[in-house]
């Protein structure tokens, strides 16, 4: 809380909010921040509010939820934070009433002369506790989501030798609490160092990097990781660069006694022209062999992304990116690059998603939460394509998960399953049938399956209508289908939600 308490003071007093007319006025100052409180109102009826198979029951509940927007962009301090508040009440007391949070925050503070800095960063979601359980349409059951924290501070130097070299000094510390007491907390702590340089009009180039980790659990044991790693870069030309690496690495993660593996390591960047990259890297590590794939092309009018990795991870829930949301990720690399204001670039992409009545944070894939460090490998595909007045997203994920400490009992869905699997795949579009009504719909299709032979499967469709009734209100009214079915049983549920948004 300290970071994204420490960040907001840093973007309220630095300077005032400008209007947008005052933005949008001739020869008017350029925005260095921008604070944008919000408000919304809903009423959401489902027929299956308790997500049961057997005693489905409807469920009214109203919620209110004003939140603040604010991007900051001054010379020593860039960054942004989304947060909202909601507070749900249940008509027919099915379920527990509840205040919930929503945070993403992430910013760095120049704190001394172009040399040292300070990170910070922080989420605020709910998780699904078990990649098995229950899902409904309009999340009034709670029974298997827990809203989960997580807030890193990194203060970090860097400069140069004469030029000859670049340097860097690193500590994080960050934080994961979860409101469920049956999954973990976790603290860990980061010292790293890097010397090195980059090939710029030379052939070769050279990196040395060291860093020590301890990440301690409340349920579970306590890990320590600590790696060197040297490589030489290859400037084969301006477009493409190849790294060699080799390096060394000790650790007690799947072991009880600290033990030293070999790194040996391989990758490309490749950049033909300015609408497509291409990177891989692949390295030989105490888990096996570990990958990074990423490959972007873009046109006028679609982004198509493409990654797949296979990783270690210290954190209990899979995720740890900060972001404004999958949609708005695809719509803001859509908008046109000669756009470098992040300000502007953010008033862009929240006027259009909201006239056409997308979320920014449309969830594809399905995070859980887990009680230790696990093995991560992921594909996913991302296509987004904008028209004069549409618009369509894409996204298909493949996931394989494994407890790394397979030494240990934590009570988490690893116990009885080595491995659990996840697909998924989703498409959201969205038509403007005037200038002020839109019209949208959704798919989604998510199944998990675990190597002792339980599964989960859901599938829902929405469909929706917005409409601008003010100059900064609008209107929506969401029906959603769904249906869910694991291995102890299966649900369907309808539910017709209405809302009133304002930006102030």
């Amino acid at each position: 809380m300290f970071g994204c308490a420490a960040l907001l003071s840093l973007l309220v007093g630095e300077s005032l909010a400008q209007t947008a007319d005052q933005l949008r006025a001739p020869g008017a100052p350029k925005a260095t921040v921008w604070i944008e409180p919000s408000v919304s109102v809903g009423a959401t009826l489902s027929s299956n509010g308790n997500a049961s198979s057997s005693n489905a029951r409807s469920e009214l509940m109203f919620d209110i939820t004003p939140g603040v927007r604010a991007i900051l962009n001054t010379p020593r301090v860039k960054g942004f934070v989304d947060y909202a508040l909601s507070a749900q009440y249940h008509v027919d007391g099915n379920s527990g009433n509840r205040i919930s949070n929503r945070l993403n925050a992430n910013g760095t503070l120049e704190a001394w002369d172009q040399r040292a800095f300070v990170d910070l960063s922080g989420t605020i979601s709910d998780q699904s506790i078990s990649a098995f359980g229950p899902e409904s349409n309009a999340r009034l059951s709670d029974s298997n989501r827990s809203e989960t924290s997580s807030f890193r501070i990194s203060p970090f130097i860097r400069g140069s030798f004469g030029g000859l070299a670049d340097y860097q000094v690193r500590y994080a510390l960050q934080t994961l609490n979860t409101n469920t007491s049956i999954r973990s907390d976790s603290t860990s702590q980061v010292l790293s160092a890097h010397l090195g340089s980059r090939p710029v009009g030379q052939l070769l180039g050279w990196y040395f990097d060291a860093s020590s980790q301890e990440t301690d659990y409340t349920v579970g044991r306590d890990t320590r990781s600590d790696i060197a790693r040297a490589g030489v870069i290859i400037a084969v030309n301006p477009q493409l660069n190849v790294t060699l690496s080799a390096g060394v690495e000790t650790n007690d993660t799947i072991t009880l006694q600290r033990e030293s593996y070999n790194i040996t390591g391989v990758g490309f960047e490749w950049r033909p022209s300015l609408q497509t990259s291409v990177s891989a890297s692949a390295e030989d590590r105490y888990f096996g062999t570990g990958y990074n794939v990423a490959l972007e092309h873009r046109t006028g009018r679609t982004i198509w992304r493409y990654v797949a990795s296979r990783s270690a991870s210290d954190s209990p829930t899979q995720t740890g990116s900060v972001s404004l949301g999958s949609v708005y990720d695809l719509l803001d690399a859509l908008l046109d690059p000669a756009v470098t204001d992040p300000i502007v670039r953010d008033r862009l992409i929240r006027g259009q998603l909201f006239e056409l009545g997308l979320p920014a944070d449309a969830e594809v894939f399905q995070d859980f939460l887990s009680s230790s460090a696990t093995l991560n490998q992921i594909q996913r595909l991302s296509v987004a394509l904008s028209g004069i007045r549409s618009v369509v997203t894409f996204n298909i994920t493949r996931g394989r998960t494994s407890r790394l400490d397979s030494l240990t009992t934590l009570g988490d869905d690893f116990d009885s399953n080595s491995e659990i699997d996840q697909k998924s795949w989703g498409v959201n579009y969205a038509h403007r049938l005037t200038p002020l009504t839109s019209f949208n719909a959704a798919y989604l299709d998510r199944k998990s399956t675990g190597s002792s032979g339980v599964n989960s499967k859901r599938q829902s469709i929405s469909l929706g209508l917005s409409t601008r009734l003010a100059r900064r209100t609008n209107g929506s009214v969401q029906l959603q289908f769904g249906r869910f079915n694991n291995t102890a049983g299966s649900y369907s549920d309808t539910a017709i939600s209405g809302r009133i948004n304002h930006r102030f």
